[in-house]
């Protein structure tokens, strides 16, 4: 049979940003399967402020008529409100129910409580309860009520399976896919200059770190480095780095695919020193253009990459590595073209079309085990796999 499903994010409906994109693709991936499909984002279900997201959208989006749904696939805490009147809104338990992480907020607050201690100052009293506090017990329910988890890395998996969050058997990592076009045609350059840093401008971001390795390596290597899609402005950016080096530096607060594609053939290395992470598109299509990549073991870099094979892993939150790594590339660049080679092998992997195939055919089987465990019986369903 066809499969009426329902995607829930938090975020709005933005190309821009990665879940979005990527949700988008699931949804039109289950289109072209025959499968009927609404993808509901937060500008469906905003009506107060956004700082209020994590307690207005999940009652809003409960009221929506979940129950209709053969599945339902809640971002994040959406499904909360649902779960908890499930045997008012869905007495005949018809809906599975699945919690996708795009990035396990847990793990975030974390990295970003010990990036604050290590500045010495603290976050918001407001921030520790709601995400320190609060958060963390509507998840960690909300994924028991679910017949799946699908989160981005095996970090994440762990967590989830050790706080007893959901058993082994139904927590999947379900990783994201990069698309054709980031497979970029480019010729490795004789000398690594042009660094390329892509992402938010923030300190979950490790920028600190990027900062301060960018401007040891800018006053003993000749290196430039372009900061893309910060969502500050340029000033801003700059002004972080010491004065002596801001003119090697470029930034563009806002850029589109194409741009983004133009910014990685442009490049030589690609830095991403990031402190908490589920599964970086920008990792991927940084990996899939080629580029050698010095980044953090931190989500599904621990996965996907092998120390001194398709890229180096540095420890978060350590400017004097990241400086050494990208030195590393700077003065070997036959490293540098081979680094990135492998990681342009490892990123086929990871293409759109397989992965979606992937991401759907674990969600049939979400529905099948959801339809033995209600009623005792296997559905049978006329779908291509």
């Amino acid at each position: 049979m066809r499969l009426r499903v329902l995607l829930a994010i938090h975020g709005p409906a933005d190309d821009r940003t990665a879940v979005y994109r990527t949700v988008s693709t699931h949804a039109q991936y289950l289109r072209d399967q025959g499968h009927r499909v609404n993808l509901v984002t937060a500008d469906d279900l905003r009506w107060l402020s956004p700082r209020l997201d994590p307690i207005c959208l999940p009652p809003v989006l409960a009221l929506k008529g979940v129950s209709h749904y053969d599945v339902a696939v809640f971002h994040s805490f959406l499904g909360c409100a649902f779960h908890a009147c499930h045997p008012v809104l869905d007495p005949g338990r018809r809906t599975a129910t699945v919690t996708s992480f795009h990035g396990l907020e847990p793990l975030y607050f974390h990295a970003l409580a010990d990036e604050a201690e290590r500045e010495g100052r603290s976050l918001s009293a407001r921030y520790r309860l709601l995400h320190g506090r609060v958060m963390p017990r509507l998840l960690r329910a909300s994924c028991r009520a679910s017949d799946a988890v699908f989160c981005l890395n095996s970090t994440e998996a762990q967590y989830l399976v050790a706080g007893a969050w959901a058993p082994a058997d139904r927590v999947h990592v379900l990783p994201n896919g990069v698309e054709a076009e980031a497979f970029v045609g480019r010729v490795p350059r004789p000398a690594v200059r042009e660094l390329l840093f892509v992402g938010q401008w923030l300190p979950a971001k490790g920028v600190r770190y990027l900062v301060q390795a960018f401007a040891d390596l800018a006053a003993c290597e000749d290196v430039r480095l372009t900061c893309v899609g910060t969502g500050a402005p340029a000033d801003v950016v700059t002004a972080a780095f010491p004065e002596a080096v801001r003119g090697r530096v470029q930034v563009v607060p806002s850029a589109g695919r194409d741009q983004i594609y133009q910014a990685l053939q442009a490049a030589d290395l690609f830095v991403f020193p990031t402190l908490s992470e589920g599964f970086s598109k920008a990792l991927l299509e940084a990996m899939a253009a080629a580029l050698p990549v010095v980044t953090t073991a931190v989500g599904a870099g621990a996965d996907i990459l092998r120390d001194g094979h398709n890229g180096l892993l540095v420890p978060p939150a350590d400017a004097a590595a990241i400086a050494s790594a990208v030195t590393r590339y700077v003065r070997d660049p036959e490293l540098a073209a081979r680094h990135g080679a492998a990681a342009r092998v490892t990123a086929e992997a990871y293409r759109l079309e397989v992965v979606s195939r992937q991401w759907a055919d674990r969600l049939y089987a979400v529905v099948d085990r959801h339809a033995r465990d209600a009623r005792g019986v296997e559905v049978r369903r006329d779908v291509v796999l």
